[in-house]
């Protein structure tokens, strides 16, 4: 989801001549609990910090990232069982459009490039909350095709 870079050795690899970046890490979002509870802790709660400069106890919200993929199931579950009830619809429809607006809103006010590490999204959250807008737009596309088939 993430991958995490080091300003300080991407200078000293530009003083000898790399032009590389000094990629340190990529982390999926199964890792972020694993990696916040364990013995890279400090580097995975500085990387969380980024994104929510006041969090606490953020070793123990990790684990709410793990409702993200269990999320998109329920909401699939919802839609396939109450595929005629127009307000489970626009309820899921706008529960995924809002979570990707939340958390593209979230992404784009947050300073990435941090003094110490710079942190890159990655090509899976961006797949993940496609998703979530797609799930969104599809539900929200059904909501009104049945509301309109019952006026």
């Amino acid at each position: 989801w993430v991958s995490v870079e080091s300003a300080a050795i991407e200078g000293i690899s530009k003083i000898f001549g790399r032009e590389q970046k000094a990629k340190l890490t990529s982390i999926s979002g199964y890792q972020v609990p694993v990696l916040a509870n364990g013995e890279e802790s400090r580097l995975m709660i500085a990387i969380i910090k980024i994104f929510e400069p006041k969090i606490t106890d953020a070793d123990k919200k990790s684990y709410l990232i793990w409702a993200i993929p269990i999320l998109s199931v329920l909401m699939f579950l919802l839609s396939v069982f109450f595929k005629k009830n127009k307000w489970v619809l626009l309820g899921i429809g706008l529960a995924g459009v809002g979570i990707f607006a939340g958390a593209f809103y979230k992404i784009s006010v947050t300073n990435l490039d941090a003094t110490i590490m710079k942190v890159s999204i990655e090509r899976g959250l961006w797949m993940i909350l496609y998703g979530y807008l797609c799930i969104g737009i599809i539900e929200l596309v059904s909501f009104f095709r049945l509301h309109l088939k019952k006026t």
